[in-house]
């Protein structure tokens, strides 16, 4: 269940007080720094995504190895792991917006972020009653079910990049169906479900709290802190159950 993960995900970041405490003061800055500059700086920023996927895919890697707290990485390897995770998200992010963008323009709706579509919720309604309800339950579902299966695959890339750190690896697709067959796709279907449903508790969690000044700050790192964990954690123990069957 999601609140396991949950559980074995705060007992992870708390495995060295100190590092957390380093790894907290990083995630406050750069909540102070969006809440200034804006939210777009979160969602598209390179910089982000190379700070995110090179911690990251560190993280997934130490777990792996049967690591129990928060991994120490030296530049080289933290801007190593944070280019080439940028390729393969790029790739497959690029797929995913194609078939989003293919369906919005079939069904007429506008180009939509999940997210957006959840934190605009009073707009996401009204797209309801403009299109109809069964047109709009097509539209949300197809959307669902794309998103899943793109970072379904992508994460076994992710996971093949921290566990060699070869690009080309990730782009091995029979490889990555190879590896997908060995954990078991219900298995693996299980175990990545509850990660994405426990990264929607704590997104939630933190949109709800967005307007309660520095308590929302606090509470808003805190759930990013862990979001960013049960992602990678959760990577790593999946591809460490593949390379303890392999």
């Amino acid at each position: 269940m999601p609140n396991q993960m949950l559980k074995g995900t705060v007992k992870y970041c708390l495995g060295n007080n100190l590092f957390f405490v380093f790894v907290f003061v990083q995630f406050l800055l750069f909540e102070c720094i969006t809440n200034t500059v804006g939210g777009l700086l979160k969602s598209t920023s390179l910089i982000v995504l190379l700070a995110v996927l090179g911690y990251g895919l560190k993280v997934a890697q130490d777990v792996m190895n049967g690591g129990n707290s928060f991994p120490k990485i030296n530049l080289n390897e933290f801007i190593n792991f944070g280019l080439k995770g940028i390729v393969i998200y790029t790739f497959y992010l690029t797929i995913q917006a194609s078939i989003l963008g293919l369906l919005s323009m079939a069904l007429n709706f506008p180009e939509f972020d999940l997210e957006e579509l959840i934190v605009h919720l009073p707009e996401t309604v009204e797209l309801f009653y403009q299109h109809g309800p069964l047109s709009f339950i097509f539209f949300i579902l197809f959307g669902i079910i794309t998103v899943y299966m793109t970072v379904f695959f992508m994460e076994i890339a992710l996971a093949r990049l921290a566990d060699g750190g070869r690009l080309k690896d990730a782009f091995d697709f029979k490889e990555i169906k190879n590896i997908i067959d060995v954990i078991g796709w219900k298995e693996y279907f299980i175990d990545y479900t509850k990660i994405i449903l426990s990264i929607v508790i704590l997104v939630s969690i933190n949109i709800l709290s967005i307007n309660y000044g520095v308590i929302g700050i606090l509470i808003g790192v805190i759930t990013d802190i862990l979001a960013f964990t049960v992602e990678y954690r959760g990577i790593g123990n999946i591809y460490r159950e593949y390379k303890l069957q392999k």
